[in-house]
């Protein structure tokens, strides 16, 4: 098993195809360039998985 932190932007395209996303999605509430929004951040999500990959979304996930 890999497990990728960091930027999804950056990382996600160049390591894929997943088995598994697992996201805490970002909000852009602040000025901190990991808080941006992404645009369309789903669909790249789900173009990187498997054919059959889980793409799970958790709420007040922290390292």
């Amino acid at each position: 098993m890999t497990l990728l932190t960091g930027d999804s932007a950056l990382l996600m395209p160049w390591h894929g195809p997943y088995d598994m996303i697992l996201v805490g999605p970002l909000y852009g509430d602040t000025s901190l360039a990991w808080d941006r929004c992404m645009a369309d951040w789903p669909g790249t999500a789900h173009a990187a998985l498997r054919l059959r990959g889980q793409f799970l979304i958790g709420e007040g996930i922290s390292p």
